[in-house]
C-alpha cells in the first residue's frame, strides 16, 4: 500500500511523545495500533505500508490524512518567532488517532516519567498480558492487554512491568472497567465533560488528562502542559505564568494540541534553546 503524503515525517511522529508503539527497523518502524501491525517507511512525499497484520482500512484516518496541517501552520504562523522556528523543525508531524482506553493506561504510565521507561512498561505489559499478533523479522509483537487480560493483575504484576508508583492507578482503572464502568461512552462528551470524567479516575491530573484527550479522542484543541513546556510558554512566548490556560485559548485557538507538539518536538532535539 502505498500513500502520497504532505506535512509527514515518520521519524518526527514516532519521536513526537505521542505513542509508544512505534519501533525502528530496518529502513522505517513497525507501528503497533488497534489490534494491527504494519511496517512504515517514507521515501520524500511517498509512504508505503507493508501490511503484517490486519487490513489497510484504519491508516488513513490514524495517520490524519484528511487534515491539512499546511492550513494549521498558516493559522498559527507570525504570533511568535519561537513558534516559527518550531513548525518549520518540526513539520512533518501529525496527531495520531489512537485508540482512548490504550491513551488512558499509557498516559497514567507517563506521569513524571520518561519515554524510554514508558515504551519498556508498554512493551512488557504488552508481552506479558496481551495477545500475539504475528512475528516479523524475528520479533514477536503483541496486542495492548484489554481489560478482561488485566483482570486477574496485581498491583505488584504493575510493578513488575516497571510502572513504579502508578501501578495503583493502573490497577484501579482496570478494576473500574471490569466493574462495568463504560469509558466508551466518553467518544461523546463535550470537551469539559471529558476532563472532568477522566480526572475522576485515580492517577489523572491536568496534564494527563489533557494528553488523553488529545491523543486518545482526537481533541486537537487540547495542549497538555508540563514543566517543560510552562518554561517554553513563559519564557519564548512572553506568557503570564498565572494565566497559561487565556493564553493557550487566545493564540492556538482550536489548534492548540497541534501547536504544543510542535513546541514539544522542538524542545526536545534543540535543547539549547530552552535556557
Amino acid at each position: 500500500m502505498e500513500l502520497i503524503v504532505n506535512e509527514f515525517n515518520i521519524q518526527q511522529i514516532a519521536e513526537s511523545g505521542q505513542s509508544f508503539r512505534w519501533y525502528p527497523v530496518k529502513k522505517g518502524y513497525v507501528v503497533v495500533a488497534f489490534h494491527q501491525v504494519i511496517y512504515l517507511e517514507q521515501e520524500a512525499k511517498k509512504l508505503t505500508l507493508e501490511i503484517i497484520k490486519g487490513d489497510d482500512q484504519i491508516w488513513h484516518s490514524y495517520f490524519d490524512l484528511d487534515q491539512d496541517y499546511n492550513s494549521i501552520m498558516s493559522l498559527l504562523k507570525g504570533q511568535f518567532p519561537y513558534l516559527d522556528q518550531a513548525m518549520v523543525f518540526g513539520s512533518g508531524i501529525r496527531i495520531l488517532k489512537q485508540e482512548a482506553y490504550e491513551m488512558m493506561m499509557t498516559f497514567i504510565i507517563s506521569a513524571n516519567n520518561n519515554i524510554k521507561r514508558i515504551t519498556q512498561s508498554i512493551l512488557l505489559l504488552s508481552e506479558r498480558y496481551g495477545s500475539l499478533l504475528c512475528e516479523y523479522e524475528g520479533v514477536k509483537y503483541y496486542d495492548f492487554p484489554t481489560p478482561e487480560q488485566l483482570r486477574n493483575v496485581s498491583i505488584e504484576d504493575y510493578r513488575a512491568c516497571g510502572v513504579g508508583y502508578r501501578d495503583q492507578y493502573l490497577y484501579e482503572l482496570i478494576k473500574t472497567i471490569n466493574q462495568g464502568h463504560d469509558i466508551s461512552s466518553y467518544v461523546s462528551l463535550t470537551d469539559s465533560e471529558l476532563k472532568s470524567a477522566l480526572l475522576r479516575h485515580k492517577g489523572i491530573g491536568e496534564k494527563v488528562a489533557h494528553c488523553i484527550m488529545l491523543f486518545g479522542y482526537y481533541r486537537i484543541n487540547q495542549f497538555p502542559v508540563d514543566t517543560w513546556i510552562k518554561k517554553v510558554l513563559v519564557e519564548k512566548l512572553h506568557a503570564n505564568p498565572k494565566a497559561l490556560r487565556e493564553f493557550i485559548e487566545h493564540h492556538f485557538h482550536e489548534y492548540g494540541g497541534v501547536a504544543q507538539q510542535y513546541l514539544f518536538y522542538y524542545g526536545r532535539f534543540e535543547p539549547k534553546n530552552i535556557s
